[in-house]
């Protein structure tokens, strides 16, 4: 059996070869040879050891259990040994560990006794466990390949109780025996008030432990407030007398300051933290994924099963996941959501919901206006709770980055003032430029709907203007979709254009594949999207009258609905008769076999930051006319896509009779379209893109802290 024996240690030095030395001995006696890690967690000066049979390994000040992942990380081991750099091994611990565990090969671990010499509890720190059961990490040692298989220690716990969270899990495997002759003596060291005030964080880890392990809390109270409890208790035993009975006017004083430090401490935490931490996740994480970014997600939920917004991003994050980043998804959920259990589904991804208790049908959603107004109000509320949330878990296991998609408002994300990591938005539209087609639209809106409410809207979209405007000045990088979108956010956000990166939607490549070449009889001209402000409707109908001379010839579907706050509806009653057939809603598997069987796309937006349908048709091989401000547009070949200005009608009627002179689409027609999606859309390439363009934030924020 290998031995490896794992040792953090920071700025201890003296302590540090005390430990060492108690080690080797114990090696010795066993007649034992071991690879023996120290993990040096940030000490000022490094840490350097002279001995070639110690190998150092640099950890960053992250904590004792991420410190003891990076020793995992290093140990070759079959059996790896824990031990503290305070704490003194016994000439028969290795001999002991060792034998307990060569004796039952079904033990996925053994724990001996630790034990203190007598020492003063007002003025000194230390640690006793007669019989193993806290499965202390000064004393602890488990088969390397369970370890590994719960991921190690959970860098969830920053402060406290990691040893006693992966002792539990560790027997879910199997047997973690005790040894009796495993003796580790743990001395006191003295302490300072103010240090001892400073462990009141150490309860930020007890609500987690207690949520996570609830026969650990003992007491059938409130975990909110069981830290607290249990303090307070503690410091009125040792009032009460014993051993460590106030004796003296100058040990009450003592007594006094340190119960008043910390409870008053803990008593200040529990009143303002409780909330973030009560709602951090249980599920334990793995804390050996050590070769990717750690990310919060903020968003809307994601979903590989579905279109649109959340299946561009359930696109990005897997691929992140699989390039070994770990991602927690803070995402507002109701009984109108998309379950997030398939994107929790992905190895590397957690979620963390928001639930809401909107409903549709209710006095506060009963009309269209009120629909989109208290949907809205309802997320950021569930957004909100969740920022609080986010802070918390970012207190405790810190990320690299946050990465908030869709929108630009900051509902989900804590304070620009609070100590957060880097902040990248992804954003799907901006509210500034949806109020400037509603303002150029105000007389195609007064023909589609009441005045009032096209009035309420704008007042509702500029109100969202100058939040967005607000809120992006404090981000620290912005992933514009498109090019063009890039240039609108400086425009009228002023953004830095040297903070802007262009990421675009990814687009699903496995299931938007190819039908039969050739198409079917009339050639069917697809229109999908929205029958709203800003996507040109009026020039779809307009371009129906151009072509009738095609007739029979040609067919125009229209998929889409309108939206709460936005409905175009009435202009389709101008369609060319027999030149158009309107569908307003279908599922995601008939609009693709609609896409298949098309022999053209056309997206004729005023404004259109990217343009899902154009990406999702060149990946069915077909052929797409976009206006200028159609961001999906950008960078694709012309002979699968054309371009035009917009408005542009003349323009837009003779592209659309070159694409149709050219007859039925062909297979080499098909594969170079689809080349292009692939190319510039698929959910590699756009995953790459979106890690590099994190990594980057990730790189300048720590050089710039």
């Amino acid at each position: 059996m290998e031995l490896s024996i794992v040792i953090p240690s920071k700025d201890r030095p003296e302590l540090l070869a005390t430990c060492l030395s108690a080690v080797r001995a114990s090696l010795g006696a066993a007649g034992r040879s071991a690879q023996i890690v120290v993990v040096d967690d940030g000490s000022t000066p490094p840490i350097v050891c002279e001995d070639p049979e110690v190998q150092v390994v640099r950890g960053r000040g992250e904590g004792p259990s991420r410190a003891r992942n990076r020793g995992i990380a290093a140990a070759t081991g079959d059996v790896i040994a824990f031990t503290d750099d305070d704490a003194i091994v016994s000439a028969t611990w290795v001999s002991a560990l060792c034998e307990s565990l060569e004796a039952d090969p079904g033990a996925v671990g053994v724990r001996g006794p630790v034990v203190s010499p007598a020492y003063d509890p007002l003025y000194e720190h230390s640690v006793e466990d007669a019989d193993g059961g806290r499965f202390l990490t000064c004393n602890v040692a488990y088969r390397r390949s369970d370890l590994v298989a719960i991921g190690g220690f959970d860098p969830a716990f920053r402060y406290a109780h990691e040893d006693v969270d992966a002792g539990l899990r560790m027997s879910e495997r199997g047997p973690v025996r005790f040894a009796a002759e495993m003796v580790v003596t743990h001395p006191g060291r003295s302490f300072s008030p103010e240090e001892y005030d400073r462990r009141a964080a150490f309860m930020l880890d007890d609500w987690l432990a207690f949520r996570r392990h609830p026969e650990l809390l003992g007491d059938r109270g409130a975990v909110s407030t069981a830290p607290l409890r249990i303090t307070a208790r503690r410091w009125a035993s040792m009032l009460k007398g014993g051993d460590s009975s106030v004796r003296t006017p100058r040990r009450l004083v003592r007594w006094a300051r340190l119960a008043a430090g910390q409870t008053g401490r803990m008593a200040w935490r529990t009143a303002r933290d409780r909330r973030g931490h009560l709602g951090r996740p249980v599920e334990p994480r793995s804390g050996l994924r050590l070769s990717g970014l750690r990310i919060a997600y903020v968003g809307p939920v994601p979903s590989r099963q579905s279109g649109g917004a959340p299946g561009v991003e359930a696109a990005i994050l897997s691929h992140l996941a699989e390039r070994g980043c770990s991602i927690d998804c803070y995402v507002p959920t109701s009984d109108h959501f998309t379950s997030p259990d398939d994107i929790a589904e992905v190895p590397g991804i957690r979620v963390v919901e928001g639930r809401s208790s909107f409903q549709f049908g209710r006095w506060y959603s009963c009309n269209p206006l009120a629909k989109m107004v208290s949907f809205q109000a309802f997320q950021a509320m569930s957004r909100r709770r969740l920022a609080s949330v986010l802070a918390a878990e970012h207190a405790m296991d810190p990320y690299d980055v946050i990465y908030q998609c869709s929108s630009i408002e900051s509902f989900g994300i804590p304070g620009p003032k609070t100590d957060r990591p880097p902040l990248v938005i992804h954003p799907s539209v901006h509210a500034a430029g949806e109020l400037r087609w509603l303002r150029n639209e105000a007389n195609l809106a007064r023909r589609c709907g009441s005045p009032l409410k096209a009035a309420a809207v704008r007042a509702w979209m500029k109100a969202r203007s100058i939040r967005q405007r607000r809120d992006i000045a404090h981000v620290d990088e912005v992933l514009a979709i498109s090019a063009s979108f890039g240039d609108l956010l400086v425009q009228d956000y002023g953004v830095a254009r040297d903070r802007v990166t262009v990421v675009p939607n990814a687009i699903d490549t496995a299931y938007f594949t190819p039908g039969p070449p050739g198409g079917s009889e009339p050639a069917t001209i697809l229109v999908l999207g929205r029958v709203v402000v800003r996507k040109g409707v009026e020039d779809i109908v307009a371009l129906t009258h151009r072509m009738r001379d095609l007739e029979g010839r040609v067919r125009f579907v229209m998929i889409g609905d309108g939206s709460l706050w936005s409905d175009y509806r009435p202009l389709l009653e101008g369609l060319a008769p027999g030149m158009a057939e309107v569908i307003s809603q279908q599922g995601r598997d008939e609009v693709r076999d609609r896409i298949r069987g098309a022999r053209l796309l056309i997206q004729a937006s005023r404004y259109e930051p990217f343009g899902l349908t154009v990406g999702e048709a060149l990946a069915c091989g077909v052929p797409t006319i976009v206006t200028e401000a159609v961001g999906a547009g950008e960078g694709v070949s012309a002979e699968a896509s054309t371009m035009v200005r917009v408005g542009d009608l003349d323009a837009l009627e003779a592209a659309v009779r070159a694409e149709l002179a050219r007859g039925p689409l062909t297979t080499e027609r098909q594969d170079v379209c689809r080349s292009e999606a692939l190319r510039l859309y698929s959910p590699g390439v756009v995953g790459e893109q979106a890690l590099a363009a994190l990594t980057e934030a990730v790189r300048v924020g720590r050089r710039s802290a």
